[in-house]
């Protein structure tokens, strides 16, 4: 630099802006110098407004996050309520009809020591039969044959079980809950003549309990049920096995003759030329 008696600007030495020559050479940069009104200006944050505006965005995307998230458990939570109440029915239907399909006509006596027919039942009343194939895998010195029954008690479809035929007075059966939510209980009987009764056995109101007990179980049997959530069910049960077929065949009318086979259906002693209600073709 030539000293001719004129000031002249200092350029600082981190390639800034020239300084003014009046306020002499002061220069301070890269670590800890004073910075220009302009880079003052340039560094700046979010404005509260800023942020309120994304926290309002992120709220309701989680609240529209939760909202699915909240719809697909509800669901999931239903279906597997509705699974588990129709495998309830399931279960249910399935005892109900293993049951049927064991009829057998065998009386018993109550606890009072009265003679009960090997089925009997009522419209909104209990239902009470003897059925075969009860289950002894341990050889216990007992027969296959149970009484069992079904009632309504509680909102609930009760299944009793009773192991002796012919109880004492103190005798009890074993209770064991079917369904849940039930309403109302309906039967209804099919008798020979393919007529519906509302009680079983069919006879007179001066009918002795000896007379009762002879009579025959009917063809099939008729439950409604009522419930809270799945409504009316009607289900149609045939009474017993055919011993040759296993099926489609029901017992001939009464006082053909016939004589019970070991799963407790009827046939004709007509041998193989006799159809279903003992006559010969």
């Amino acid at each position: 630099m030539m000293n001719d008696g004129r000031p002249h600007p200092t350029v600082c030495p981190a390639s800034g802006p020239p300084l003014s020559p009046v306020r002499g050479p002061r220069c301070r940069c890269a670590g800890g110098g004073r910075t220009s009104a302009r880079g003052r200006k340039s560094v700046r944050g979010f404005t509260l407004l800023e942020i309120i505006i994304v926290v309002a965005i992120f709220a309701i995307f989680a609240m529209l996050a939760y909202g699915g998230l909240d719809a697909v458990l509800k669901t999931r939570k239903s279906v597997e309520t509705a699974q588990l109440r129709l495998a309830e029915l399931q279960k249910a239907y399935i005892r109900l009809r293993d049951d049927f399909q064991q009829v057998r006509n065998r009386p018993i006596r109550d606890n009072y020591g009265d003679q009960q027919p090997g089925l009997r039942g009522a419209d909104n009343a209990a239902v009470e039969f003897t059925r075969g194939g009860w289950r002894n895998p341990l050889s216990q010195p007992r027969s296959t044959l149970e009484r069992v029954g079904y009632r309504l008690e509680d909102g609930a479809l009760l299944r009793s079980s009773w192991r002796l035929l012919d109880r004492a007075q103190d005798t009890k059966p074993v209770d064991v809950v079917l369904l849940r939510d039930v309403t109302d209980l309906r039967w209804r009987f099919l008798d020979q003549q393919r007529e519906w009764q509302t009680r079983w056995p069919p006879l007179a109101s001066g009918a002795t309990a000896a007379q009762a007990a002879v009579v025959a179980p009917p063809a099939g049997v008729e439950v409604t049920l009522k419930t809270k959530d799945l409504g009316e069910l009607s289900f149609l049960f045939r009474i017993g096995l055919d011993a040759d077929t296993g099926a489609g065949v029901a017992p001939p009318l009464p006082g053909t003759g016939g004589g019970t086979v070991d799963d407790g259906t009827t046939t004709g002693d007509g041998g193989e030329g006799s159809t279903a209600n003992g006559d010969t073709q």
